[in-house]
């Protein structure tokens, strides 16, 4: 056993849990970026000032067949002409949704897979298979039949590529993150997700503007992310302390030791998903709570970042220009607040003045009543009132990322470490329902741009965003259940024992320095 000096005197920085943070942080900006890629490289991948009517274009490279144009036009036209597809809007929201299709087949049972067979093959899969695929959406410039089809069976797989990486954080920081530290590191590795949206966002308009074709430079620049990221990842990541080959033993020690794994151990503990009592499961109300907020978040939430570009150029007036400075802007900022908040919950608790519970219950309520708040503010905002308008569509901005510093995110890993991943992808595939229920019901309410039927709308969402707010912060908890945490001997005690007993390390810090055995 270690000792108490040794448990207590491990950085954070530098360390090798740390190292894997920036790389996990990486590998969900690849995700974004080559999700978000398609979405920038359809603004000049498709010709837009014609799209049904016969063109009648004269140029000293041009090439037509109903379907498909090249006009030289821009820098780097030596290499490649610039291109455009023929798309109907129809084809061109097919194109977007492929993706998202991809997604959702491998989101639910990705927690799974990463147990299976470990969150750090899962994550080179997962990353190799959507690099492949984004790589060859280049092809798609040298077809002029079937290029929708294609396009369409590529983004396909890129997303089943990416659906079970988030659900394999969870596996990943279940056998790296102790207590006192989860917050700090989920959030340097989420914090990544709004800049890869941000810097594809501007490179990729960048490219469109002044290269010629230069949709296919987004989705060669955002593969090669991923190309450059897996040797990395494969030379310096392990699936636990226990099997990595350059950790200190000291290291190795203070995370097995907090986290409940036997050091005598050189294999993981064994979970599947038949072996997640579910009964207990849906019995918990802590749990309950954690999957009624993330639905009610995400309600909200996927629909906003889809629709606040419409509520910004269509009810405020903003002009497109600024309203995507406006957006990238906050994408930049969420990051940034995600990570504040993780390193602020953390230090918290450390220093023992909230608990883990009332830390994550706090943060939790400011990601779910901020953005409810700046809906109820947004329903009396039109064009006369287009600063006020701004700043609050910046603040909601803002508030949601709290999410993933220390809120519902967070949370799964605290509660039930030792199946965080396969909930979290159930209750993210729920989740994700529910943002499509939300965008069904804005279709059906928003008839025409105007504040009225928005504001109908604005105010659902403030009134789900408040619920399950609320939820948690009555039913909330960090405390992990006992029988979902890791150890080797079933426990025999009842759950009402159960729900009462943490982990070795307490989810305060009074006792961090004390050695504490598992029962």
């Amino acid at each position: 056993m270690a000792s108490g000096k040794e448990l207590t005197s491990q950085r954070l920085i530098p360390s090798t849990r740390f190292t894997l943070a920036l790389l996990v942080s990486f590998a969900l900006f690849i995700l974004y970026a080559q999700r978000v890629s398609l979405a920038m490289g359809i603004v000049c991948m498709v010709n837009r000032t014609n799209i049904n009517a016969p063109l009648n274009i004269t140029s000293h490279s041009t090439q037509i067949h109903n379907r498909t144009i090249k006009i030289s036009t821009k820098y780097g036209s030596q290499y490649l002409e610039d291109k455009q597809f023929f798309l109907t809007e129809f084809q061109q929201q097919i194109l977007l949704g492929a993706h998202f299709l991809g997604y959702l087949l491998t989101l639910a049972p990705g927690g799974w897979i990463s147990i299976k067979i470990g969150a750090k093959r899962t994550f080179a899969f997962g990353i190799l298979l959507s690099s492949i695929a984004t790589l060859a959406m280049v092809t798609v410039y040298y077809l002029d039949d079937f290029y929708f089809i294609i396009a369409v069976i590529l983004r396909i797989i890129a997303g089943l590529g990416h659906g079970p990486l988030f659900p394999s954080t969870y596996t990943f920081w279940s056998m790296w993150a102790v207590p006192l530290e989860r917050s700090t590191l989920t959030s340097i590795g989420f914090c990544s997700t709004n800049l890869g949206t941000s810097v594809t966002m501007l490179i990729g308009g960048l490219l469109c503007r002044y290269v010629s074709s230069g949709w296919v430079y987004i989705f060669l620049l955002t593969s090669m992310f991923g190309f450059i990221w897996l040797p990395l990842w494969m030379w310096l990541v392990a699936d636990s302390p226990l099997s990595h080959r350059k950790i200190s033993e000291q290291e190795r020690n203070y995370i097995c030791e907090r986290i409940g794994i036997s050091t005598d151990k050189k294999e993981k503990p064994s979970t599947s998903f038949a072996s997640v009592p579910w009964k207990k499961v849906l019995r918990s109300k802590p749990i309950m709570a954690l999957v009624i907020s993330q639905f009610c978040n995400l309600f909200g939430l996927f629909f906003f970042y889809t629709n606040v570009g419409k509520l910004l150029t269509e009810i405020h007036r903003v002009p497109s220009q600024q309203a995507g400075y406006v957006l990238a802007g906050g994408f930049i900022f969420m990051p940034i607040v995600s990570l504040s908040t993780g390193v602020a919950a953390d230090s918290l608790v450390r220093k023992n003045i909230m608990s883990l519970t009332n830390v994550r219950k706090l943060f939790n309520s400011l990601t779910s009543f901020i953005p409810a708040a700046c809906m109820i503010v947004l329903c009396f905002c039109d064009h006369t009132r287009q600063l006020l308008g701004i700043i609050t569509v910046f603040i909601f901005l803002v508030g949601s990322a709290m999410a993933y510093g220390s809120g519902y995110v967070v949370n799964f890993g605290d509660i039930a470490p030792a199946y965080s991943s396969i909930i979290f992808s159930v209750a993210s595939a729920l989740g994700t329902v529910g943002a499509l229920i939300g965008n069904i019901i804005a279709g059906i309410i928003i008839k025409q741009p105007i504040l009225e039927d928005w504001r109908k709308l604005l105010l659902l969402f403030a009134i789900i965003y408040t619920i399950g707010g609320t939820v948690y912060l009555l039913y909330g908890s960090a405390v992990p259940r006992k029988w979902a945490r890791f150890h080797s001997e079933e426990s025999t005690q009842n759950e009402e024992d159960e729900s009462l007993t943490t982990l070795p390390l307490q989810t305060d810090a009074s006792n961090i320095t004390k050695n504490t055995e598992i029962s």
